[in-house]
């Protein structure tokens, strides 16, 4: 398994028809490629006060390997340094990784779709 910084292209080119909800132009990518497959990335959104955690994400045949976890410590050690606030927003799978990393609830919040 290899981390890398990634571009936006590549993250749309593989994952706009399972996760078009990832797509974010401003984000800053970072990949995990089995082989040479992109598994899984993670990506953040980095603003002049604050850093917007974005998503986390691994496709379905590479889960459970560890993957997630380390793509989250990989992003976690990019910006480990700053001064700024970092937001997330996250579900209640991913709540425990925040938790357990320093992280506290501000407020609830639902996700809503219109179709």
């Amino acid at each position: 398994m290899e981390i890398k910084k990634i571009n936006y292209k590549d993250v749309s080119k593989e994952f706009s028809k399972i996760k078009p909800d990832l797509l974010d132009k401003h984000a800053t990518y970072y990949g995990c490629f089995v082989g040479q497959e992109l598994a899984g990335v993670v990506s953040y959104v980095e603003q002049e006060h604050v850093i917007y955690l974005c998503h986390a994400f691994v496709k379905e045949e590479f889960r459970e390997r560890g993957i997630y976890k380390l793509l989250w410590n990989y992003r976690d050690s990019k910006i480990k340094d700053t001064k700024k606030t970092v937001y997330a927003h996250c579900n209640v799978d991913s709540l425990k990784y925040f938790i357990n990393n320093g992280y506290s609830i501000e407020k609830a919040l639902f996700k809503v779709v219109k179709k």
